[in-house]
């Protein structure tokens, strides 16, 4: 049953209470005979009424006849007489043509029933005599039927006579009251409802107010919404739905432009008028009250609301006629009325004590402090007997907007069905509007404004797209409303010059801050107590609001500040941004110079993460109170503000920025990574970089960035003590605002670092990666067939991998809005999934017939493009997944590679056919002929557009990287060679000018893209084959994806070496050596060749020794230094003239497979060669002669070998993980095999004692044993970042010097030096220690790999050394100590 079919029944029912039937019980019922002649009596004044009773009687009479149940039927009877005895005591009463007309309406449903009755008297089943329950109840409902009519006649012509008595009063009391007559809802100018549709379920929520009947209901109703949100028009709306139901006893509706509507002593006089009019017995009893006191309405409120609604008003209740219904008042716009808090003063009381109590009032306004002081309540438990509080303008916004659409769609109706406007602009229009109608309303009127058809587009053109803001015709209205807003608040005739002056200046940061704020935020931005925001904010609640939850401080709608930074439309309350924003950039430099320091939350240990803390959240909550958090987040944001002109620049702002930069920006490092907003300091940072002028500053900052850089993608989030611990001593050098700090790592760099930034570690190995287009997430295709996305900045996995792939993830790619991601997979399908849930988006793309290698979206984002090794190229419609034409054919092998040009009008491809073709994205047709003339020699991998589409770069497997002519297929200059490994992928830098490639080699390059020429050194760092690589947006970042199962991100810039760079071996370094004396030491490498070296500085001493035909495996120095000897790939033993690099003599051959490692005896007559072949042989060392048979034992490759001092022993390393030692004349094994390492023995090495061997292995460590016992001695030395190549003792036996994979040469002291010489480094750069395994210290990566401590103290590495030293280090409970602030 709908809302009014049940106001319906209430009404009937209540209109039986209001009259009853007391004559009724007086009915002598003691025969049928006696009620029928009653019923006929009472009709006899209408003859037309008589004519259809008499009907009814005869009727009656068959009934009676044929029922049982005779007492029954003279009951209903008497009922009837009743009803038609209380109808005609009321024939003389009011106007007799419209009575009439009621009692021939009530003839004519009397015939019709009894129409009815006839047709079933005749039917077979009442012809018998009734007995059946069945045909008793039918008797019922005809009799029910009958009293029903009776009643419905009854309540029309009371109704009537109500308002005829009314209508006597009137006269009288028009002259008594103060009533103004255009303040009714239907009186006012504007007459507008809500459109059929809008604003149901606020409506329906009144309603359901009014209609429970419940005593704990409020009796008052309070709607508050901001100017504009629709309260008008719904209050409208509400008095029109009751006026239908007969319900509405009395309105309102005040405005402050009509004048009587606008004064607050016509409210209670107009509404008492109206109730008067509504009910004749609050008539009678007003008149009486009138006539006691003709100028009572002249008095104010309190004695209105006594003697002009409460008395009258119970005289109503008195005779309970409104009982079971709950008439309504509905009282508009109560700002809008002056002085208001005198009538609510007096009125709310009244209804609170239940003086009103069968009366509703309905109330709306905007927010206020004159209105809601009396009306609002704080909590739902003390709504009951007072005012429901109902805030329009904090319903949804998407109700809201549906309401707006519906109203916009209603009002355009035309326009859409003509097409001057889409249904696009509709919704266009409907999210400019935001929760505000009155927007939507002004806006239609300005484009209907308009006479012609194009001056409509024009105009509506302009509303959505105009960059100069709207035209002041659109504007007009919202001006005028926001400008009485204002003069209502803050006019000057209210407040001194000093209180209009704060109070703009609260409203200015209201809008100007870059974030809605607290008051508490607002009042320690401009220094004003919280008291005075709060007021200023209260008076101004038309246009802004203080937020429940989070108790900010919002505008309702943009239009405010469109409006108030426009000094042509505000004038006086115009807020001027640049003075606005100046004043706001040093309130936010001058908090955070009051309130940051070092360890400002007193974390107690850095052995703790912040959250294991004790009140930590207390801690920060207490430390970095709102307005300093504020202030950390956006300090920049008001530096842009206020900098825009050069010439504009505060000087006191310059002042105090650089005193920030200097003395708390490192704090200010510190609150953020408390507040774990550590990745924002990027952006805050880099828009600081953009924005600022003088370059000192630029220079600093591009440097602390790259510290929060390093903080933010390591392994020390979470952990605020080691920003202190573990990453300033690393820039304490070159950062000059470190002062202050004093017992940290002591950190030396020499030569040029690294440029990896971090490293992720994902399940299974990485296939390819996609950047989405603001580069804040990474996606990559694994080999498990999972898609995993990363946040670019932290590192951290966003969400679950997608799942759906049955094979590995070939290629992936970001859509151009980054809302989508397609993926391709060797389970031949191309699938598209939701960036941002993983959620995939309808089914598999089908139709390739073998593995899909390559996938791109079209720059529209409406296409996709796939290859495949089904030697074809496939485009799809993006959003169903159709193929669009056929497949392209050509390729004569798989294709592995395709993008779209930037025009989408084309399609590049490589494939392992070894050529690149272009192809027309909408026919595939191809475009000119493979580029291959002069091309790659083999397999083509990775291809891809320049941003400009007219060069295409492509990577091979002949180790190269190809730049084209995208429109002739001519190769642009020659191949960029420097890989030596297959190229497998390639990509164009942002601007053009840069390529980055990723190899077999597990390196990535940086080309010119103009010359070819590389930009820096290689990029080292990855463990296994890259597979996949990608400038970022910006060009700052490279992200590089691996088979070891990494992602890895890079600093794009090459920055210049400090110092002179080490010129290193361009190849992995396998083998070292000292000379005899300790000076010299000679290292071979996988380039081929062999190198000397100056031991204590590292420098190179000659030229590389030449020879080998393949890679060199070992080296050693004979006994005398004169000579070297090498072993390599070319199963060769070579001698040399360690002086000179020239070959003494040819090669000595007979080992089967390659040469792993050489070694001189002591004598320098023998030595000894260990091999492929799992043999250890000894060879004459002038004449290359063999010396016996070969030595057997080792199950696997013989990696290194090396005589004992005295010449009697021979120590092997394998890849059994074993090492072993030999009698040197026999071969036979002496004891048993060493067992330690968890990976290949690669090399060995004795003391000069011969009471140690040195062995490193393939686990990445260096061990030193007992040569007699084989028991290690000590704790591996762990420190390279891959696995060690080759070890050798100094002279002395106090150092070992070690060769890497990692491309470094690292020398240890075997001597105790130092408190923290025992220190471990894990696979993360956390340094712990035996006395102590917590996490100590982090070292970042661009700096590990060529990190020496005091076990360490020498590196030889294309990339330099790091020198650390943990001497006189505070941490753990102690870490505190490293600041004091008198040196600050």
């Amino acid at each position: 049953m709908g809302k009014r079919d049940k106001l319906k029944n209430s009404m009937k029912n209540t209109v039986d209470k209001m009259f009853g039937n007391k004559e009724r019980n007086d009915i002598i019922k003691d025969s049928l005979e006696t009620s029928l002649k009653i019923l006929k009596e009472s009709s006899d004044f209408n003859p037309i009424l008589r004519l259809a009773v008499s009907g009814i009687c005869a009727s009656i009479e068959i009934l009676n006849k044929k029922t049982k149940n005779k007492e029954d039927m003279i009951q209903m009877t008497a009922d009837l007489a009743a009803k038609a005895q209380e109808l005609a005591s009321l024939k003389g009463q009011g106007n007799s043509s419209e009575v009439e007309h009621h009692f021939e309406e009530l003839a004519e449903k009397l015939k019709s029933i009894n129409a009815k009755l006839r047709e079933k008297l005749d039917h077979s089943a009442l012809r018998r005599t009734v007995q059946a329950d069945h045909d008793t109840q039918e008797i019922e409902g005809y009799c029910q039927e009958l009293q029903t009519a009776y009643d419905q006649c009854k309540t029309q012509i009371l109704f009537k006579i109500e308002r005829d008595t009314t209508t006597i009063l009137k006269t009288v009391i028009m002259g008594m009251l103060k009533n103004f007559k255009k303040a009714p809802y239907n009186l006012s100018p504007d007459k507008t409802i809500c459109i059929k549709g809008t604003r149901v379920a606020i409506l329906n929520k009144i309603m359901d107010w009014i209609h429970n009947s419940s005593p704990d209901t409020p009796l008052g109703y309070w709607m508050c919404g901001m100017a504009g949100t629709g309260k008008s028009t719904i209050a409208k709306t509400l008095c029109s739905e009751l006026e239908e139901q007969k319900l509405l006893a009395g309105s309102f509706f005040c405005s402050r432009q009509i004048p009587g509507c606008r004064e607050y002593d016509y409210i209670i006089p107009t509404i008492a008028y109206q109730l008067a009019y509504y009910s004749h017995t609050f008539g009678e009893t007003l008149q009486k009250v009138l006539e006691e006191d003709p100028r009572i309405a002249d008095n104010g409120p309190s004695i209105q609301v006594k003697k002009l609604l409460v008395q009258p008003w119970e005289a109503v209740m008195k005779t309970k006629r409104f009982e079971g219904c709950l008439p309504v008042i509905v009282i508009d716009a109560l700002d809008e009325c002056e002085n208001i808090s005198e009538v609510l003063k007096a009125i709310v009381p009244a209804i609170q004590d239940g003086q009103l109590s069968g009366l509703r009032f309905f109330f709306t306004s905007r927010p206020g402090e004159d209105v809601s002081s009396h009306l609002q309540i704080e909590s739902e438990a003390s709504n009951s007997g007072t005012v429901k509080n109902f805030y329009l303008h904090d319903v949804e916004e998407s109700q809201v907007q549906n309401d707006i659409e519906k109203f916009l769609q209603y009002e355009l109706k035309s326009e859409l069905q003509t097409h001057q406007i889409t249904e696009k602009q509709i919704q266009d229009l409907v999210k400019m509007s935001g929760k505000l109608f009155i927007y939507a309303a002004t806006t239609i009127k300005y484009i209907k404004g308009a006479k012609a058809k194009e001056w409509k587009k024009k105009r509506l053109h302009e509303v959505l797209h105009s960059a100069q803001g709207a035209n002041t015709v659109h504007t007009e209205p919202m001006d005028e409303l926001y400008s009485k807003i204002f003069e209502g608040a803050i006019s000057i005739s209210k407040q001194t010059p000093e209180e209009r002056k704060e109070s703009l200046r609260v409203a200015h940061t209201v809008v100007s801050t870059a974030t809605p704020v607290t008051c508490g935020t607002i009042s320690q931005l401009l220094g004003y107590d919280i008291e005075t925001v709060q007021a200023i904010i209260t008076s101004l609640q038309s246009v802004m609001y203080i937020n429940k939850e989070d108790k900010k401080v919002y505008t309702f709608h943009a239009s405010f500040s469109d409006y108030i930074f426009s000094a042509e439309r505000s004038k006086e309350n115009h807020c001027d941004q640049l003075v606005h924003q100046i004043l706001l950039e040093k309130a936010c430099l001058s908090i955070m110079d009051q309130k940051l320091c070092f360890n400002m939350c007193n974390l107690p240990s850095s052995f703790l993460l912040d959250k294991e803390v004790e009140g930590v959240e207390k801690r920060i909550a207490e430390n970095i109170p709102g307005e300093l958090e504020y202030c950390c987040c956006f300090w920049v944001y008001h530096l842009a503000k206020c900098t825009g002109d050069e010439a504009a620049v505060d000087e006191v702002v310059t002042s105090m920025l650089e005193t920030f930069i200097d003395k708390k920006m490192i704090f200010w490092i510190e609150a953020m990574f408390l507040l774990e907003k550590l990745p924002l300091c990027l952006d805050i940072l880099e828009m600081a970089i953009r924005v600022l002028v003088d370059r000192k500053n630029k220079d600093m900052l591009r440097q602390i960035k790259g510290m929060v850089n390093m903080c933010v993608l390591g392994k020390i989030q979470g952990r605020t003590p080691h920003l202190y611990l573990s990453i300033v001593p690393f820039f304490q050098e070159d950062i000059h605002i470190f002062s202050g700090f004093h017992k940290l790592m002591k950190v030396k760099k020499a030569g040029k670092t690294l440029r990896q930034l971090g490293t992720w570690n994902a399940p299974s190995r990485i296939e390819c990666l996609s950047l989405s287009p603001d580069g804040s997430i990474l996606a990559t295709g694994l080999e498990n067939g999972e898609i995993m996305t990363w946040d670019t900045k932290t590192g951290f996995q966003k969400g679950d991998p997608f799942q759906g792939h049955s094979d590995k993830v070939a290629s992936v790619a970001f859509s151009p809005d980054g809302k989508m991601i397609v993926s391709g997979s060797y389970d031949n399908t191309v699938r598209i999934w939701n960036a941002r849930t993983g959620a995939p988006e309808g089914d598999p793309f089908q139709g390739h017939s073998n593995s899909v290698t390559s996938v791109a979206f079209s720059p529209d984002g409406e296409r996709i493009v796939s290859g495949s090794n089904d030697k074809t190229v496939r485009v799809w419609n993006a959003r169903t997944g159709v193929q669009e034409g056929g497949p392209f054919q050509g390729h004569s092998n798989c294709v592995t590679s395709v993008a779209f040009s930037p025009d989408g009008e084309r399609v590049v491809s490589g494939s392992w056919d070894s050529t690149v073709r272009v192809w027309n994205a909408r026919t595939g047709a191809p475009e000119g002929d493979p580029f291959q003339f002069h091309g790659h020699s083999s397999s083509v991998s990775s291809v891809a557009f320049s941003p400009d589409g007219g060069r295409i770069v492509s990577g091979s497997d002949d180790k190269t990287v190809r730049v084209w002519n995208a429109r002739t297929g001519d190769p642009e200059g020659d191949p960029f060679q420097g890989h030596n490994g297959w190229v497998r992928s390639v990509a164009f830098s942002s601007d053009g000018e840069k390529i980055v490639s990723g190899s077999d080699d597990n390196t990535v390059r940086v080309w010119n893209a103009r010359t070819g020429a590389p930009e820096g050194d290689p990029f080292q760092g990855h463990s296994n084959e890259v597979t996949s690589v990608v400038f970022s947006p910006d060009g700052e970042r490279i992200v590089s994806g691996s088979w070891d199962n990494t992602v890895r991100v890079w600093n794009a810039r090459t920055g210049a070496p400090e110092g002179d760079p080490f010129q290193g071996h361009g190849d992995m370094v396998t083998s070292v050596a000292f000379s005899p004396d300790g000076e010299r030491i000679v290292s071979g490498s996988d380039d081929n060749t062999v190198r000397v070296w100056n031991a204590r500085t590292g420098a190179p001493e000659g030229d590389p020794f030449q020879g080998h035909s393949d890679e060199v495996n070992s080296v050693a120095f004979s006994p005398n230094g004169e000579r070297i000897v090498s072993g390599s790939n070319d199963n060769t033993v070579r001698v040399w003239n360690a002086r000179t690099g020239a070959p003494e003599g040819d090669p000595f051959q007979g080992h089967s497979d390659w040469v792993r490692s050489v070694a001189f005896s002591p004598d320098g007559e023998r030595i000894v060669s260990g091999s492929d072949d799992k043999t250890v042989r000894v060879w004459n060392a002038r004449t290359g002669d063999p010396a016996g048979d070969p030595f057997q034992g080792h199950s696997d490759f013989v990696r290194s070998v090396a005589f004992s001092p005295d010449g009697e022993r021979i120590v092997s390393g394998s890849d059994d993980d074993t090492v072993r030692v030999w009698i040197a004349r026999t071969g036979d094994p002496e004891g048993d095999p060493f067992q330690g390492h968890s990976g290949w023995v690669r090399s060995v090495a004795f003391s000069s004692d011969g009471e140690r061997i040195a062995s490193g292995s393939d686990d990445n460590t260096v061990r030193v044993w007992n040569a007699r016992t084989g028991a290690p001695e000590g704790d591996p030395f762990q420190g390279h970042s891959s696995w060690i190549t080759s070890v050798a003792f100094s002279p002395d036996g106090d150092r070992i010097v070690s060769g890497s994979k990692d491309n470094t040469v690292r020398v240890w002291s075997t001597q105790n030096v130092g408190q923290n010489n025992d220190w471990t480094l894990d696979n993360d750069g956390w340094v712990s220690c035996s006395s102590n395994p917590q996490k100590v210290f982090w070292i970042p990566p661009e700096f590990s790999q060529s990190l020496s401590i005091h076990q360490n103290p020498v590196i030889i590495s294309r990339y330099g050394h790091t020198d650390i030293s943990f001497d006189n280090c505070v941490y753990g409970e102690d870490w505190a100590q490293c600041y004091s602030e008198s040196d600050h």
